[in-house]
């Protein structure tokens, strides 16, 4: 076990001294009402961040689990009469491990290992990027994202909607690569009754994500006569339903995400100059896998967390041994079966033998 501390939340201090036993970690307990930015201010920054699961209800415990994001990226685990449970695998149900068997178990996959949102930081690319995710979150600009597929745009659009002050309103993602030619206005914009053959009026997507945030994956495939009207739309913050002249004011953070060269599609006239400037108010740009080696490690023991399980160090030994084509999907994927494979087994920790490679 690392040597250092762990803050501990309860008012309970028996509580307190029994996870001590446990964990053979020294232990700072803080009372219910601490703040919580001056116990992460400090320069030791805790190895984690205990919280008595019997001293709250479950809003007090959101909310205590969504500030600590805030203010640190140190693993939070609930405790409870012995028994351990990561808040990272909350999405997935609650998972106790209990004694210092469990204990063990969680500390081996969460001690020392910083969340997907804040690590890997071991080149300049990442913290560029951790610093426009937070520029982007706080803001209304909006958003380009490029990259190649499989990098991670998807969850880049979503982590900045979850940072955002619209976290708990929706989130639509759609791709423009699969609206349907004949009606992607109505589509984007909605339509009323009687707009066209057949029409029975329909939201659109920008009246659907109103009040949170839109995303729109492959822009650079909207056609060209279609853009002008987009760029309208952007700058004025309302539109008109296919049939209609009335105009709706919308308020949703927008995002735009590519794998297209798109300044090559700007300087050949298939997409619109004052629409690219307009749309990328502020860009992130995220590499290939490759080109970043050193973080897949990283990013394969946080895939294998999600899934309840741990990676060997064999294991990710032989991950970093791969091209990833594929980008971040494709690692990702990898891991998930790899989990498969190892809790069929019988095991909670990812071993060479569960890795497959797929063709």
């Amino acid at each position: 076990m690392e040597k250092g501390y762990a803050v501990f939340i309860s008012g309970d201090s028996a509580s307190c001294r029994h996870c001590q036993e446990e964990t053979g970690i020294s232990l700072r307990r803080v009372n219910k009402n601490f703040k919580i930015q001056n116990v992460f201010s400090l320069k030791d920054n805790p190895l984690c961040c205990f919280i008595d699961f019997a001293d709250f209800n479950q809003i007090e415990l959101m909310n205590i689990v969504d500030h600590l994001g805030h203010y640190s990226s140190v693993p939070v685990i609930l405790y409870v009469n012995g028994k351990f449970c990561s808040v990272r695998n909350m999405s997935q149900g609650f998972s106790w491990y209990k004694g210092r068997v469990g204990w063990n178990t969680i500390a081996s996959s969460v001690i020392g290992k910083p969340s997907l949102a804040s690590v890997p930081k071991s080149n300049s690319w990442r913290l560029d990027f951790e610093s426009k995710l937070e520029l982007a979150a706080c803001g209304n600009e909006n958003v380009l994202i490029l990259g190649p597929s499989g990098a991670g745009k998807t969850w880049t659009a979503e982590e900045i909607h979850k940072k955002s002050s619209r976290k708990n309103s929706i989130f639509v993602n759609a791709s423009a690569a699969e609206f349907n030619s004949g009606l992607i206005e109505s589509q984007l914009f909605g339509s009323v009754k009687g707009a066209y053959t057949g029409a029975c009026g329909t939201k659109g997507l920008f009246e659907e994500a109103d009040g949170g945030t839109l995303l729109i994956d492959e822009v650079a495939e909207l056609p060209y006569t279609l853009q002008s009207k987009l760029l309208r739309v952007i700058e004025r913050r309302t539109y008109c339903k296919v049939g209609s002249t009335k105009e709706i004011p919308f308020d949703c953070k927008l995002i735009f995400a590519t794998n297209a060269d798109i300044k090559t599609l700007v300087a050949k006239k298939k997409f619109r100059q004052d629409l690219y400037y307009r749309i990328s108010q502020l860009k992130i740009e995220l590499p290939s896998l490759s080109s970043h080696k050193e973080d897949v490690g990283h990013l394969a023991r946080e895939f294998a967390l999600c899934c309840g399980v741990s990676c060997s160090e064999a294991a990710q030994e032989k991950l970093e041994s791969k091209a990833w084509p594929g980008n971040v999907r494709q690692l990702r994927n990898t891991v998930e079966l790899a989990s498969t494979s190892c809790k069929v087994h019988g095991r909670t920790e990812i071993l060479p033998e569960d890795i497959i490679f797929a063709d």
